[in-house]
């Protein structure tokens, strides 16, 4: 990939595919690789975002679990048991909560007071490298990749890490635009 030469213009783009988008439904891969283990564990699941600040991710391989998002509030599914929390106590998912809505919604300017921005390209993507600047935000997150598709302007592949060596890769396909209508995926209770 090379550095982007239109970065005024990627923006504007990107601003003007987001605001059509209501909604989005895709199928995901998530590898998950931890130093310590030198293995990838890899999950599949589906994928869910509604404007506004509204994201659920159901996992089904190799187990079942479920992230809900809405608003400020965190859902967790797992073995059974839900747990729900405010976002504020989780700095992790509040990050990734304003990662993928900062490109859902086409704004990426609001995080240049906290976070470093490089800009990439190549025949088929963009790439944003995100490298957060404040210390608290460090300690848990070394930086986020953001694969954007050409075509449609749309999250391709979104690349989290925690350290230099430990990070969780997504990888979403078969996406549908504005057909989500149905608002109980994203019930917190």
């Amino acid at each position: 990939m090379k550095k982007m030469a239109q970065k005024t213009e990627f923006e504007s783009r990107l601003a003007k595919e987001a605001q059509t988008v209501e909604s989005i439904e895709s199928d995901f891969t998530q590898v998950k690789y931890l130093d310590v283990f030198d293995e990838k564990v890899t999950s599949k699941g589906k994928f869910y975002y509604q404007k506004t600040h509204k994201i659920c991710m159901e996992y089904f391989r190799p187990m079942d679990y479920l992230i809900v998002i809405n608003g400020s509030k965190l859902k967790i599914v797992s073995d059974g048991k839900k747990s729900i929390m405010n976002l504020s106590s989780n700095k992790m998912m509040a990050q990734m909560q304003d990662m993928l809505t900062a490109c859902m919604i086409g704004d990426l300017s609001k995080m240049s007071s906290n976070y470093l921005l490089e800009y990439f390209e190549d025949a088929r993507y963009y790439l944003v490298k995100i490298k957060p600047t404040n210390k608290a935000v460090q300690a848990y997150i070394a930086g986020i990749e953001i694969y954007l598709d050409k075509k449609d302007m749309s999250v391709h592949k979104l690349r989290l890490s925690e350290t230099a060596t430990n990070y969780t890769e997504y990888e979403f396909y078969n996406k549908k635009f504005n057909s989500l209508k149905n608002e109980t995926k994203f019930a917190i209770r």
